[in-house]
C-alpha cells in the first residue's frame, strides 16, 4: 500500500473485519429482540416528535426566556424541525424521562440496558 499512496488493510485483516461485521449484524443487530428494541425507540422517539411538534411552547426557552419558536404554528414545518433537533439531542434516559412526563409512557416496554436512574 505504501508504493501506492492509498490507504487500505492487509487481505487478512480485511477478511477478519469483513467476518466481524457479519457476525455483529447476524448475531447481535438483526436478531429479533433487537430489532424489536429498535421500533420500541424509534415509536417512542416518533411521538415525542409529534408531541413537541404540536406544542412548540413546550419545547425549551433560553437564558432569557426567549424561545426561537414564537410566533411559529403547531404542526407548522417549523415547529417539527425545531421538535426533531430537540429530541435528537437528548440523551436515552433524559428521552425516556420526557416520554413518560408527557405521554405517560409505559416504561416496561424500555429496552434492556437503558439505564433510567431509577
Amino acid at each position: 500500500m505504501r508504493s501506492t499512496g492509498q490507504i487500505g488493510m492487509a487481505q487478512p485483516i480485511a477478511e477478519a473485519l469483513a467476518a466481524f461485521r457479519a457476525f455483529n449484524y447476524q448475531h447481535i443487530y438483526m436478531r429479533p429482540a433487537s430489532v424489536a428494541q429498535g421500533e420500541s425507540v424509534s415509536r417512542l422517539l416518533r411521538a415525542l416528535v409529534e408531541f413537541y411538534a404540536d406544542r412548540p411552547n413546550r419545547l425549551p426557552f433560553d437564558e432569557l426566556g426567549h424561545t426561537a419558536l414564537e410566533g411559529v404554528s403547531a404542526g407548522s414545518d417549523s415547529a417539527l424541525r425545531e421538535a426533531v433537533t430537540y429530541v435528537a439531542g437528548m440523551t436515552d434516559r433524559f428521552a425516556f424521562a420526557q416520554a413518560r412526563f408527557h405521554l405517560g409512557w409505559d416504561l416496561a416496554s424500555t429496552p434492556a440496558g437503558v439505564d433510567l436512574g431509577r
